[in-house]
């Protein structure tokens, strides 16, 4: 490359900082905004624009002094990245992609526009509307804000006895519950020029309270047939969205192997994160490679991965450390990602870690071992 462009990062994140350090490896400089003048990718990230991303001035400021922009979360100010896009910013994914994910109503009807399985749903914006819903056991979320198992609630018609129990004000969306037996996620790559590859599919063990991932198995234990129908839909809603960056694809399926889509996010992934050390390329190279224009990176698995979160406990907020480095850093094929995060408090993502094996059972083997040694400790104690 003669010309060494400058990409910009709404937010800055644990995404943010992993896709810097990628970036960093290619000698790309990267300047964030967010509003914490502590936030992870700050120690790291060429310049940070000090600014709320709920606000056009900083958002606008970013577009000038950058080539490209990305992001590190999805619910920003979609406005002033219409305008940057006008201007012939170029935004990776672009922000029509953004509008469709922010609007959980948006992206279900998106679903039945192209012909896409997912579950039924219901629009609620009353309290006397919940009380019509259609099905006895139900998922209600909330229309937008949504963000690592916030804004998300299982119910039964039992809980809409009383109205106090409605847990959104607002418009909702109120899902038929789905009876899956397995919970998968697919990272989809394509590029501007239309290519696409998926990295290999992982299986999510969920947190039920904090509804936060807590082990993430690579490969998933799925058959070849729905391999090849999991790929295909999750391609199939990129292509249709005509998405350019990295989608992760959270897929459902059910007792009889019917699969629907749950949500995507147009970003790197918490199901992707394994990909640092376990694929020749990362999700975070690969969106490095879609910003600069370069070819896609093979996302073949090199050894099966098992990662797990290192989430804020509920004991305690504040100053902390991870104790237990000594034991399992004996053990090989295991990667600690702290992400530089001052405090914690109850189910934050405080880092994760990655362990390799020769088999997914060595791996998980190794992983169960790991999350007994582990722990996030209060630095007062």
């Amino acid at each position: 490359m003669k010309h060494k462009p400058v990409i910009g990062i709404i937010g800055g994140g644990q995404l943010a900082r992993m896709f810097i350090e990628e970036a960093l490896r290619y000698n790309i400089d990267c300047i964030i905004v967010d509003a914490d003048d502590q936030c992870p990718a700050s120690s790291i990230a060429y310049d940070h624009i000090v600014g709320s991303i709920a606000e056009a001035a900083p958002l606008l400021k970013l577009g000038a002094i950058t080539d490209v922009l990305t992001y590190d979360i999805e619910h920003i100010y979609i406005k002033p990245l219409f305008e940057l896009e006008k201007q012939g910013k170029l935004l990776i994914p672009s922000p029509h992609i953004l509008q469709i994910v922010q609007d959980k109503a948006l992206q279900k009807n998106f679903y039945l526009d192209n012909n896409i399985p997912s579950a039924p749903f219901q629009l609620v914006s009353r309290p006397e509307e919940w009380k019509e819903v259609i099905w006895k056991k139900f998922v209600a979320k909330s229309r937008r804000e949504g963000y690592d198992g916030r804004g998300v609630q299982i119910m039964t018609v039992d809980d809409l006895q009383n109205t106090i129990n409605i847990p959104f004000e607002g418009v909702a969306i109120l899902e038929e519950f789905i009876e899956c037996k397995k919970e998968i996620s697919i990272i989809v790559a394509r590029n501007q020029h239309g290519d696409i590859t998926c990295f290999p599919p992982v299986e999510m063990e969920f947190d039920s309270e904090a509804n936060l991932v807590t082990m993430l198995l690579c490969p998933a234990s799925i058959n070849s047939e729905l391999l090849t129908k999991a790929n295909d839909l999750s391609v199939k809603i990129v292509e249709a969205m005509k998405g350019v960056g990295i989608f992760a694809v959270e897929l459902f399926v059910d007792i009889n192997d019917n699969i629907y889509v749950n949500e995507m996010a147009p970003r790197p992934h918490n199901s992707g994160h394994h990909t640092i050390e376990a694929c020749y390329t990362s999700q975070y190279e690969q969106l490095l490679r879609i910003l600069l224009d370069l070819p896609l990176g093979s996302t073949e698995l090199i050894k099966p991965a098992v990662m797990i979160n290192l989430l804020g406990p509920k004991e305690f907020s504040g100053s902390y450390y991870l104790h237990g480095y000594n034991e399992i850093l004996k053990l090989p094929g295991v990667y600690v990602h702290l992400y530089g995060k001052a405090t914690s408090r109850p189910m934050r993502k405080l880092g994760h870690i990655t362990i390799l094996g020769d088999t997914l059972a060595d791996a998980k083997e190794k992983a169960i071992e790991v999350q007994h040694q582990v722990s996030i400790r209060s630095m007062n104690n």
